[in-house]
C-alpha cells in the first residue's frame, strides 16, 4: 500500500512539473499599468496557480482606466497558447472582456499589438487556455479596454515556440 501511494505521489509530481514544462512565461519580465499594495507584476509568472490572494502569488493593479499586464519574453516566438489562471476569493468577474494581445509594439504600453481574444469569462479559481495558433511577437498583453477596473492575474503561461528571425532560405551561401 505504501509503494503504491509512493507511485501516485510521484505521479502528481511529474504531472505538475510537466504542465509548467514549456512555459516560456517563466523566463520573461513582467509589468502593469499600476500596483495595488505590495503587489508585484512578477507574481503572474511566478510558476503558482494559487488563486487566493492572501498566497502572494496574485498580481493586482490599482483600480484604473484600462488596465494592462505586460510580458516581455525577451525575444520573439510564435505564441500556441495562453492559459489563465482566476482569483477564486472574490472579484472572479473582474477578467470578463479582457482581451490578450501579442506583438512586438509597445506603443500605448503594447496595448496596440494584435488582439488574440476577447476573455468573456473564466469561473473563480480556474485556470483557461486560449488558443493564439502562432501569432508572433515578444509581448504578451492583457489589457481590460473600455472601461475603469482592477486586474488581477493569479498565473500567465505562455506555450510557444522561438520565432526563426531568418527563415528565408534563399540568402544562404553555398
Amino acid at each position: 500500500m505504501i509503494i503504491l501511494a509512493v507511485i501516485l505521489t510521484l505521479l502528481a509530481i511529474t504531472k505538475e512539473a510537466s504542465g509548467l514544462k514549456g512555459n516560456i512565461a517563466l523566463n520573461g519580465k513582467a509589468y502593469q499599468s499600476s500596483n495595488f499594495g505590495n503587489t508585484s507584476p512578477q507574481r503572474a509568472i511566478d510558476g503558482n496557480r494559487a488563486c487566493i490572494w492572501t498566497q502572494n502569488s496574485c498580481t493586482h493593479t490599482n483600480f484604473n482606466m484600462k488596465p494592462w499586464w505586460r510580458l516581455d519574453l525577451q525575444k520573439r516566438y510564435k505564441i500556441n497558447t495562453v492559459t489563465i489562471t482566476n482569483r477564486r476569493d472574490c472579484c472572479h468577474n473582474r477578467i470578463n472582456g479582457a482581451e490578450i494581445r501579442i506583438g512586438d509594439s509597445l506603443d500605448d504600453n503594447g496595448n496596440s499589438n494584435t488582439r488574440c481574444t476577447v476573455i468573456a469569462s473564466i469561473q473563480a479559481g480556474q485556470s483557461k487556455s486560449f488558443a493564439c495558433n502562432g501569432m508572433e511577437g515578444r509581448y504578451v498583453n492583457i489589457v481590460i479596454p473600455g472601461r475603469k477596473e482592477y486586474l488581477t492575474l493569479c498565473e500567465v503561461e505562455v506555450q510557444g515556440d522561438e520565432a526563426n528571425e531568418d527563415s528565408n532560405d534563399d540568402d544562404e551561401c553555398s
